[in-house]
C-alpha cells in the first residue's frame, strides 16, 4: 500500500504559473487539488524544487505552492538585492495569484522560515497556520554576535567568497538588517497553529557558527523562545542537519498535516 501511494503521488501533476512583478517575474509550482492551500518559502538560495520529497508525500490532499524567490531558480529578477520586506510583497503577490481571497498554511525553511513568521504577524488575516523547519530568526544575529562575534563574522566573510554575485549582494543587505537595533526588539506573534522543527545535528567539522556545539545550543534556545510566542502548536526536535525537509520529508509532510488539522478544530 505505501509505495502504491508513492506512485500514485508522484503522478501528480505540477503546473508552472508566472506571478508577473515589476521589472522581472517569478516562476511558481501548483500540484494538487486539495482544499487547504499550502505555501512554501524556501531556504537563502534554495529553489522550489528544494521542496519535491514534501509536495510528493502530500499528493493531492492539499494545493501545494512552491515558488523562487527573485534570482533563484527559473525566476527572474530586476538584477538589485531585495530587502525582507520586498521578499514579504513577492510572497503577498504569489498567495494573491496563486491562492486569491484565501488563508493558506504557510511552511517555511531557515531564511524562509523568517519570512513565513514575518508575514503572519503583518498579515494574520491570510494565514491558516505555520510549518516553520528550522527557521532563521529576526533576532538571531545579535545573539551569535554575542556569544561569538569573532566566529559570525569570520563565517560572513567565508560565504560572501563562495557565493555567486548575486547572491552575496542579498546576502550583505540581510547580514545588514538583522544586524539593525530594530530586530532585536519583541514582536508579537498571530494566533495561530504552528509546528516547529528544530535540528540538533552538530557537525563533526562546523562549516558555520551554528553547526558548534555552542551555536546549537543556542539555535535551541531561539527556537524555545519563538515557539514561546505561540499559543497552540507543536515543537520537535530532529536528529538532522539543517535541511530537515530535504532528511526527513515525510516528517515535515506530517507537520503541515498536523497544522491543518489544529486549524480546522481550533486546538
Amino acid at each position: 500500500m505505501l509505495s502504491m501511494g508513492l506512485i500514485l503521488a508522484s503522478m501528480v501533476h505540477a503546473d508552472e504559473v508566472q506571478v508577473n512583478r515589476k521589472g522581472y517575474s517569478l516562476q511558481a509550482e501548483r500540484q494538487g487539488q486539495g482544499a487547504v492551500a499550502v505555501v512554501f518559502e524556501s531556504g537563502f538560495g534554495q529553489a522550489a524544487g528544494t521542496w519535491k520529497d514534501v509536495v510528493a508525500d502530500l499528493g493531492n490532499e492539499c494545493r501545494c505552492i512552491a515558488y523562487a524567490r527573485a534570482g533563484l531558480g527559473k525566476s527572474g529578477t530586476d538584477g538589485k538585492p531585495k530587502t525582507i520586506e520586498q521578499h514579504l510583497q513577492d510572497l503577498a503577490a504569489v498567495m494573491d495569484t496563486l491562492a486569491p481571497d484565501r488563508k493558506v498554511i504557510l511552511v517555511g525553511h531557515s531564511y524562509g522560515g523568517l519570512l513565513a513568521t514575518e508575514f503572519a504577524r503583518a498579515h494574520p488575516e491570510r494565514v491558516q497556520g505555520l510549518v516553520l523547519v528550522d527557521p532563521a530568526t529576526m533576532d538571531q544575529r545579535h545573539a551569535f554576535k554575542q556569544a561569538d562575534g569573532e566566529r559570525v563574522l569570520a563565517d560572513d566573510k567565508a560565504l560572501l567568497s563562495m557565493l555567486p554575485p548575486n547572491m552575496a549582494e542579498d546576502y550583505k543587505l540581510l547580514i545588514a538588517q538583522l544586524d539593525s537595533a530594530a530586530t532585536a526588539a519583541p514582536r508579537p506573534l498571530p494566533d495561530v497553529p504552528v509546528a516547529l522543527l528544530t535540528s540538533t545535528q552538530v557537525a563533526a567539522e562546523p562549516f558555520v557558527f551554528e553547526e558548534t556545539p555552542q551555536g546549537k545550543a543556542l539555535w535551541k534556545r531561539q527556537h524555545a523562545a519563538l515557539f514561546a510566542g505561540f499559543s497552540r502548536g507543536t515543537h520537535q526536535y530532529f536528529a538532522t542537519g539543517h535541511n530537515i525537509h530535504r532528511e526527513d520529508p515525510k516528517a515535515v509532510a506530517d507537520a503541515i498535516r498536523s497544522v491543518i488539522a489544529a486549524s480546522r478544530t481550533g486546538d
